[in-house]
């Protein structure tokens, strides 16, 4: 008779970890959906880097931007100079120069009045915009 209750308790004991720990929990579902988001998201980063898309910023892209491949940095010299002759009402341009920096995917024009830079203006897909 002991030994019937002992395979008894023991059956007892092996219906608890299999109710216990035998289902799937929401917990893990959650668990799992995220490993996966987290995988997609790296496997695509990962082929737009390789394609080139530059969709990771400026930083990324590596190419020139449209119409700014073919403008030169004397002439993106000069429009930055319009540009700032226009925004700023400086009529006499005195001292005043332009130096241009090519990051790739868009330039910037920084504009300098006697010597200290008074403003900044990017250039990309053919637009120019006051970037401070």
């Amino acid at each position: 008779m002991r030994e019937d209750e002992l395979v008894g308790a023991e059956d007892e004991l092996v219906g608890a970890k299999e109710k216990k720990g035998g289902g799937t929990s929401f917990k893990d579902y959650v668990l799992i959906t995220l490993i996966a988001l987290v995988a997609v998201m790296g496997i695509n980063n990962y082929l737009d880097a390789r394609a080139g898309s530059g969709a990771g910023g400026c930083g990324g892209c590596g190419v020139a931007s449209g119409a700014a491949a073919t403008l030169t940095n004397e002439e993106l010299e000069r429009i930055g100079l319009e540009f700032y002759a226009e925004s700023s009402g400086d009529t006499e341009m005195v001292n005043v120069q332009a130096r241009v920096q090519d990051f790739g995917c868009h330039q910037e024009i920084y504009i300098y009045k006697d010597g200290r830079r008074v403003m900044r203006i990017g250039y990309a897909s053919g637009q120019l915009f006051r970037m401070s």
